[in-house]
């Protein structure tokens, strides 16, 4: 990514100023699977994890760790109304 573009493609990546006047390329993120309360499970673990082994510290683990408790809690919130709805709809008879 020497000439800040990203490695499949696309739009040129974000750039910042350092304080020497340099131009730094910033590269973005890996996308984190959240799809399903399996996979919030598995990045909490991750997150766990890297805080044991002092890759992340405790502070920032903490802040991740209860954001990642927001998804589930949204994610189950959502799973409910859901098969909520399903049972309301199979049970209410229709009205012709």
């Amino acid at each position: 990514m020497i000439d800040g573009t990203r490695p499949h493609g696309g739009k040129n990546a974000p750039e910042c100023e350092a304080a020497s006047g340099t131009v730094l390329t910033l590269t973005p993120l890996p996308k984190i699977d959240l799809r399903d309360a399996h996979a919030i499970r598995r990045e909490l673990g991750s997150v766990y994890r890297d805080m044991r082994a002092g890759r992340l510290a405790s502070q920032d683990g903490t802040r991740l760790a209860y954001v990642l408790d927001m998804i589930r809690k949204a994610y189950e919130t959502a799973v409910l109304a859901e098969r909520l709805e399903l049972l309301e709809r199979t049970i209410t008879p229709r009205k012709d």
